[in-house]
């Protein structure tokens, strides 16, 4: 098991490094118009920034034994051993077991608490993340559930509820995570908003060190996101083919997937998005009305 909890940066290719398709090379015929660009990207922002929050409740559930989960602790300032991740770095964690918690069956609420704001590789968070658990920690039908108070990814407030359930443990090093966000709001200064609402399976396998997000087919229209984009208008997002992350790509600063495909519905615009054939770059293709750019993806966003 401490082979799981030492390869937990790969969960971060996943869930929190989804680059923003912002940066588009220079073609004759660029098919993307500003308010197509603003259209992806509305998804895009909206994953990146709540599936950060998910993954790094991760890092503090695979850091913390079981024994602290039932017993309740206190920790500030930088965070070392396990439970250490960069992102963390000056938060105060919290943990508060319920009075029916049990070691073999921990139940509880943890806050990450960034206060007023700390900074972290340019980025900075405040606020606090909630987390009530339930369950030993990889073992099937576990689950945790994530809300925000006044919780801030710079100057965008983040909102909603994740719920994130151990679905099952194929083998011993291969484990499938149902992650629900339920009523996702990203609220931006210029009091334009993204929502979102997302279904969808994380299968990590340590042994090839991936992570692959799936469609978990648990909508009924079988889409894996809705939402509104900062111009108000509805979009879709479905998984086509699984969106597949590596972790020796972190290395040469590659976070977004290196295979899969997903489609993003807007009106009567369709935009398919493939992340190529598994090497590691940071180029994709969007096919737009049957023309095709490639989009270089950074991780500042619009």
């Amino acid at each position: 098991m401490k082979n799981l909890f030492s390869m937990k940066t790969i969960s971060l290719a996943a869930v929190a490094s989804i680059a923003l398709l912002v940066s588009c090379s220079k073609t004759t015929e660029n098919p993307l118009n500003s308010t197509d660009s603003q259209n992806v990207n509305s998804e895009a922002v909206a994953a990146c920034s709540t599936d950060e929050s998910a993954d790094m409740t991760s890092s503090v559930v695979a850091g913390v034994s079981d024994s602290k989960l039932n017993s309740g602790s206190r920790i500030a300032g930088k965070i070392a051993g396990n439970l250490f991740d960069p992102r963390l770095a000056g938060a105060t964690i919290t943990i508060t077991p319920s009075p029916n918690s049990t070691i073999d069956n921990p139940s509880g609420t943890i806050t990450i608490d960034f206060g007023t704001g700390q900074t972290v590789n340019g980025v900075t968070r405040k606020g606090i993340i909630s987390i009530a658990y339930m369950g030993k920690r990889w073992t099937e039908g576990s689950y945790r559930t994530i809300t925000y108070s006044d919780y801030y990814r710079n100057d965008v407030k983040v909102g909603g509820s994740y719920k994130v359930t151990n679905v099952s443990q194929d083998s011993s090093s291969t484990f499938i995570f149902h992650h629900q966000l339920t009523d996702g709001l990203l609220s931006f200064p210029d009091q334009t908003t993204v929502s979102r609402n997302a279904d969808y399976n994380v299968v990590w396998d340590f042994v090839k060190g991936t992570v692959s997000i799936e469609n978990s087919g648990g909508t009924s229209s079988g889409t894996t996101a809705t939402g509104t984009t900062r111009k108000g208008k509805d979009y879709t997002m479905t998984i086509v083919t699984s969106l597949v992350y590596k972790a020796e790509c972190l290395a040469s600063k590659v976070n977004i997937p290196v295979s899969g495909e997903k489609k993003i519905t807007t009106g009567n615009i369709t935009y398919d998005i493939n992340y190529g054939d598994g090497g590691c770059d940071n180029t994709v293709t969007v096919t737009i009305a049957g023309k095709k750019v490639t989009i270089t993806s950074t991780s500042n966003g619009n």
